[in-house]
């Protein structure tokens, strides 16, 4: 797996952030499964709740740490519930803006290219705390995607909803006893991302 980031330093991370009391629960792979769950319990009007809330956090947070975000939504209203109100963006055009889009100073469209230039970096962090993948530039324009433990832990939580969808505890029980494999087709040669579904 080609990916900038191990499982190892995630942990880690996630363990010293939550030792620390300082952590967001949003990166915390569990509580992300967790309140999914919860959430898809209670119903679709609180999974539409779920929505609007981390739609309005997400957009605060930009507008605040990104120069890019500010400047597009100016004259939008300050909370936004609906994702059609944001205007839309492309991937040639978020890297031609890669250090405003930036929601951290220390990222930086040199130091990242830098970074998924060198495969001797290949596992390592950027800037010491972020995952980097890149696309193939089938398009022409080729995409760098900084991302946080936050992006992990919702990702995994997804894939934990989804998996628990089709794998019940019983199946869990039957492919460990039976000796649990999966297969996978990867892109290597760089930091691309992927993912690894179990296969009963």
């Amino acid at each position: 797996m080609a990916l900038s980031g191990g499982g190892d330093d995630l942990r880690h991370a996630m363990q010293t952030r939550r030792r620390s009391g300082s952590g967001d629960r949003g990166s915390n792979t569990a509580w992300v499964w967790w309140d999914s769950h919860r959430a898809h319990r209670q119903g679709p009007e609180a999974i539409r709740h779920r929505q609007r809330a981390r739609l309005a956090d997400l957009v605060a947070y930009a507008r605040q740490h990104s120069a890019f975000y500010r400047d597009r939504y100016q004259g939008l209203p300050e909370h936004i519930g609906d994702v059609t109100l944001l205007p839309v963006t492309n991937k040639r055009e978020l890297m031609a803006h890669f250090d405003e889009v930036a929601t951290d100073p220390a990222v930086t469209l040199a130091g990242a290219q830098e970074f998924v230039g060198d495969p001797s970096r290949i596992g390592d962090r950027f800037a010491g705390k972020y995952l980097v993948a890149t696309t193939a530039s089938t398009t022409g324009t080729r995409g760098i995607f900084v991302l946080d433990d936050r992006y992990w832990a919702v990702t995994s939580g997804l894939m934990g909803i989804l998996t628990a969808k089709w794998l019940t505890w019983r199946g869990v029980v039957r492919l460990v006893g039976r000796g649990a494999r999966s297969g996978e087709v990867i892109a290597t040669g760089g930091k691309y991302r992927t993912v690894s579904p179990l296969q009963p």
